[in-house]
């Protein structure tokens, strides 16, 4: 059984001024089975991050939807996202933020909670 299945997600941006539409990700599926490994590649602006906040409900998709462990995501209450991004998640950003009147254990411990 995989552990984390994407289907069929599709996400469309509306831009703040002009209302256009974009859209970042169209008919992503695939399935993630225990022990394997995979890596997320392409260009910039392809939609690897939308992907990436979708999978982490950090963001919503317009259509699909994510399981983790047979369950929809969707279906999750805040709490039990929250504890579940706590316990099984870990992000490594392309920019760090750290703030400069913080030691590095301030600012690791800032990250942490």
């Amino acid at each position: 059984m995989a552990i984390l299945e994407a289907k069929c997600l599709k996400k469309i941006y509306t831009t703040r001024f002009g209302g256009n539409r974009v859209q970042a990700l169209s008919n992503v599926s695939f399935s993630v089975e225990e022990g394997e490994y995979v890596a997320i590649m392409g260009e910039s602006g392809s939609g690897k991050t939308t992907l990436l906040n979708i999978l982490a409900a950090l963001d919503k998709p317009t259509s699909g939807q994510v399981l983790l462990g047979g369950k929809s995501v969707s279906a999750l209450k805040e709490r039990e996202m929250t504890a579940f991004r706590r316990n099984n998640l870990g992000f490594v950003f392309q920019d760090f933020n750290l703030l400069d009147t913080f030691s590095l254990q301030d600012n690791i411990f800032c990250l942490l909670y």
